[in-house]
């Protein structure tokens, strides 16, 4: 199921905890995880600093719709299976 991380679960830096995350992921049947570019730049900040960002989390796909369609590709986000695409 592709569900959108709650607005709530990002918003306070000291709060960010992958525990969380991987929570809610087991609880809602989670398989393709939706977030807005702000709580994905959040969310890079708690992954190690030697790492890419993370293009997948416990194995379902991260999707950050509103960031632009480049920056996406850059960082191996982009995802081809929406309206229009090929």
């Amino acid at each position: 199921m592709k569900k959108s991380i709650p607005d709530s679960m990002f918003n306070d830096r000291d709060q960010i905890r992958l525990s969380a995350l991987q929570s809610w992921v087991l609880e809602h049947g989670v398989t393709e995880i939706v977030m807005t570019e702000r709580q994905f730049w959040r969310f890079v900040t708690v992954q190690p600093l030697a790492e890419k960002p993370w293009t997948s989390f416990m194995g379902r796909s991260i999707n950050v719709p509103d960031m632009p369609e480049r920056s996406q590709k850059h960082l191996g986000l982009f995802d081809g299976h929406g309206p229009g695409h090929i």
